[in-house]
């Protein structure tokens, strides 16, 4: 696994052509691996996980759920985990730059007596976590936050009442932290009741990356579903240890769908179809509204590129934040102005990831107009985009998205060729090889 690399400035290979009948087997996807991992932890028993992605996020994971006592053992084709972890001890735990593994350590931590403390990387400090602590403090949880954010001290267990309420309205993952604990909870309630139920308050995000948390409980024998529109029950339950293969990653899926799209190449996904319920599968709807050609099966998914690229005048991408960040940079390379809406929950990201975008793109000469919740983007035209260092604000997404600048312009440099091992740390590899280009090392 990968260790946090030095900063690496390079510019962007330009691309011609994609190679031909080009195939591309993705990355383990990152959020269904964090999720299976915390579960292992919190099973009896030894789980087999196998196509968790090499990248920091999970060594990250990896780290924290070996130090609160569950046993790991890792090689190059599956990591094995044994729970359950301790409850008692005081430990200590390193996120580094893994908001989802936050999250979902919160959520561990709840159920432990001893004091669990976590920390992590400045990026992640800035990121605030107050509605999900507000919630356990009033589940009879001792919380020590200075600033809402990281570094926090957390002592449970958690003794919820069985009616739960959180605002989600910043981040889905408060709500996949809750119910990821949910089924491993004692209740003071005087009832006989076996059901936690989760009400959602605010202007829901990324409801698919909720589905997907459901999706892999279902998988370790845990009963929990949606009820309405913004209420989730979970069942009490033993989280079931066994074996798990994880699919491709679908948002590291966009930036290849992207470049195919933009270049007219055509690309096989060799291992995400149609069967997935990752909310970001859903760009390849935007690909076909820009011309491409897109064929779904259920394990693995074929793009090809348009002669000639379609406008679209506006699109919402609330169900699919993390690829919205691809789209942004795409944008400028379309044939006409484009209105991205549904995006206050980009601000709250490793980076903000409106204002961030918008700011680069002043830099190279290209138009971008912000509001809280959405971005206008005017088209490069027959305008050459200005030679620039992107900053990636230490930001995976940013580097990876904006490749796709730098793809067609060949001037786009990166301040940190290696913030992509955050997630994806062959990603330029990969880019290379769909290119057919040599990279220097």
């Amino acid at each position: 696994m990968n260790t946090q690399s030095q900063t690496h400035p390079f510019v962007v290979p330009r691309i011609t052509r994609i190679v031909d009948n080009a195939h591309l087997t993705l990355p383990g996807s990152k959020s269904i691996a964090l999720r299976q991992l915390a579960m292992a932890a919190l099973a009896q028993g030894t789980s087999t996980i196998t196509g968790v992605p090499d990248c920091d996020d999970a060594d990250a994971m990896l780290e924290c759920i070996a130090a609160l006592g569950a046993e790991v053992s890792v090689d190059s084709r599956q990591i094995l985990v044994t729970g359950p972890i301790d409850l008692h001890k005081d430990i200590a735990l390193n996120a580094r730059m893994s908001g989802a593994s936050t999250r979902l350590l919160i959520g561990i931590a709840a159920l432990r007596s001893g004091r669990t403390s976590i920390d992590g990387h400045s990026s992640l400090r800035a990121r605030t976590n107050a509605p999900l602590y507000e919630v356990l403090r009033q589940q009879g949880c001792q919380v020590e936050s200075a600033t809402g954010g990281l570094p926090v001290t957390i002592a449970g267990p958690l003794r919820p009442a069985i009616e739960m309420e959180i605002d989600a309205s910043l981040s889905s993952q408060y709500v996949t932290a809750l119910l990821l604990c949910a089924p491993c909870c004692s209740f003071d309630a005087d009832t006989d009741s076996k059901t936690q139920r989760i009400h959602i308050t605010g202007d829901l995000v990324s409801r698919p990356y909720i589905d997907i948390t459901l999706n892999e409980m279902r998988k370790r024998g845990i009963r929990s579903r949606w009820v309405g529109e913004q209420t989730l029950e979970v069942e009490q339950g033993n989280y079931q240890a066994g074996q798990v293969q994880i699919e491709g990653d679908a948002t590291a899926a966009t930036y290849f769908a992207a470049l195919a799209t933009l270049h007219g190449g055509s690309l096989t996904l060799d291992n995400l179809g149609n069967s997935t319920v990752q909310g970001d599968y859903q760009f390849l709807t935007v690909m076909e509204q820009l011309g491409a050609r897109v064929i779904r099966k259920p394990d693995q998914t074929y793009i090809e590129g348009p002669s000639k690229l379609s406008a679209i005048e506006a699109i919402d991408m609330t169900t699919m934040p993390d690829a919205a960040l691809t789209l942004i940079a795409m944008a400028p390379l379309l044939p006409a102005t484009l209105t991205i809406n549904g995006l206050s929950s980009l601000h709250h990201k490793e980076c903000d990831r409106l204002e961030c975008p918008a700011t680069e793109f002043a830099a190279m000469g290209i138009n971008a107009q912000t509001t809280q919740d959405s971005i206008r983007i005017e088209p490069l035209g027959k305008k050459t985009m200005q030679p620039h260092l992107l900053r990636t604000y230490h930001d995976h997404r940013m580097a990876m998205a904006f490749s796709l600048l730098g793809s067609v312009s060949g001037t786009l440099g990166i301040d940190d060729r290696q913030v992509v091992a955050k997630t994806y740390p062959h990603y330029w590899s990969d880019y290379a090889e769909l290119g057919g280009l040599q990279l220097d090392q």
